[in-house]
């Protein structure tokens, strides 16, 4: 019996043949410092990127980010303490597009598979934005977004 269960461990922890072997990676938003009375929206970049090790049968994928610590894509916010500050995050330069995972006013990015179907690497920037004059207490402040990817 404790065989068939190694053999059936080991089986589960193969991959299939046709599937792809990929790896995702992020880089993070970072705003630096936000100052409150200028009149201007602070403006970030961060990356999301899927890295293909080996030539694979993926087609479209799709990637989705979480609403975060405010927990709904209309209120983002990172938080220091009890503070927070708004901000949203954007899969578009013109910040038209609320990047999340399709619900709440969101849409997820949509790649093709030309890289990663010949092994490879896929970058999609992703756009931060606070408004401007919005009051915050001096601090460091942050959120956690969790990055999905399907393919």
């Amino acid at each position: 019996m404790r065989r068939r269960l190694s053999l059936t461990a080991l089986m589960l922890l193969a991959p299939a043949a046709a599937k792809a072997i990929c790896t995702v990676s992020s880089l993070g938003v970072a705003f630096g410092v936000y100052n409150p009375s200028v009149a201007t929206p602070t403006d970030a970049t961060g990356a999301v990127t899927i890295i293909c090790s080996v030539a694979s049968g993926l087609g479209n994928y799709s990637i989705a980010l979480s609403a975060g610590g405010g927990g709904s894509y209309a209120g983002r916010r990172m938080s220091n303490g009890s503070s927070v500050l708004p901000y949203q995050l954007y899969s578009d330069a013109a910040h038209s597009q609320i990047w999340g995972d399709g619900t709440g006013g969101s849409s997820v990015v949509v790649g093709t598979g030309s890289i990663p179907l010949l092994g490879g690497t896929s970058t999609h920037q992703v756009y931060g934005r606070i408004s401007a004059n919005r009051v915050a207490s001096p601090g460091a402040y942050t959120d956690v977004i969790i990055v999905t990817v399907t393919y």
